[in-house]
C-alpha cells in the first residue's frame, strides 16, 4: 500500500498576519500548498531556511536547497525530519484607523505662539519581506493577528508621526492659518518618513 503523503496548507483566516502550521513532523512525500497572496518559510533549529511563494511543492531535498544541506549534514538525508512552517498572508489589510494619542506642542512660527496639533487618518497593512517581518515581529509565537500588529504599528506611529508633523510645520515654515491648505504638505512628508520606518518592519 502506498504512503500517502501529508498535506501542509495555510488554515488561517484573511485577518491573520502570520500562522504556524501545528505540524513539525514531515517527510519527502509531504506536500506543501502555499495559495496566492501567500508566502511559507522553513525554520530548522531556529534558523529562517527556505521560502516559497505560490504554488505545490513536494518536500524533497532537491526542491529546498537550505533544509536539503542543513539535512544532509544533520541527518545524513534521511527522513523524516523535524521543523516549522510559517505561513505570511500577503493580502492588503485596508481602512486601519489610525490617531495621535495626545496633541504636538508646537511654537507658532509666525507669531511665536504655543499650540497642540494632533493627527488622524486611515492606513493599509501589508507584510512585504516575510522574512523579516516573521523574525522581528512574530518571535518563538503561533500566530500574528491583524488586532495585534495593528496595535504594535498604532504605539509606534504616536512617536513617529508626532514628531514628523513638527520637523514639518517647521521645515515649511506653516503658520496656524495655513494648516487646511497644507494638509497634503503633512501627508506626502509624513508618508515618505513612515516607509523606510515601516519596511524595518518588513511591512
Amino acid at each position: 500500500m502506498a504512503q500517502i503523503a501529508e498535506i501542509i496548507k495555510y488554515e488561517g483566516d484573511n485577518s491573520t498576519f502570520i500562522w504556524k502550521h501545528p505540524s513539525e513532523d514531515f517527510n519527502s512525500l509531504t506536500q506543501l500548498i502555499v495559495h496566492e497572496s501567500q508566502e511559507a518559510i522553513f525554520f530548522m533549529n531556529g534558523q529562517a531556511l527556505d521560502l516559497f511563494g505560490p504554488g505545490r511543492y513536494t518536500l524533497e531535498t532537491q526542491n529546498i536547497p537550505k533544509l536539503g544541506k542543513l539535512l544532509n549534514r544533520t541527518t545524513g538525508g534521511e527522513t523524516p525530519f523535524h521543523c516549522e512552517v510559517y505561513f505570511i498572508n500577503k493580502t492588503e489589510q485596508m481602512s486601519i484607523k489610525w490617531g495621535t494619542d495626545s496633541k504636538v506642542q508646537y511654537i507658532e512660527p509666525t507669531y511665536g505662539f504655543p499650540i497642540s496639533i494632533g493627527a488622524s487618518g486611515e492606513m493599509s497593512l501589508r507584510a512585504e519581506d516575510s522574512r523579516k517581518l516573521l523574525l522581528k515581529l512574530v518571535g518563538t509565537e503561533n500566530y500574528l493577528g491583524q488586532q495585534k500588529l495593528i496595535s504594535f504599528f498604532r504605539a509606534f506611529l504616536m512617536t513617529r508621526v508626532k514628531t514628523y508633523i513638527a520637523q514639518a510645520m517647521k521645515s515649511n515654515a506653516i503658520n496656524i492659518f495655513e494648516l487646511d491648505e497644507n494638509l497634503t504638505v503633512f501627508s506626502d512628508s509624513i508618508h515618505k518618513q513612515l516607509i523606510t520606518d515601516f519596511a524595518d518592519y518588513g511591512v
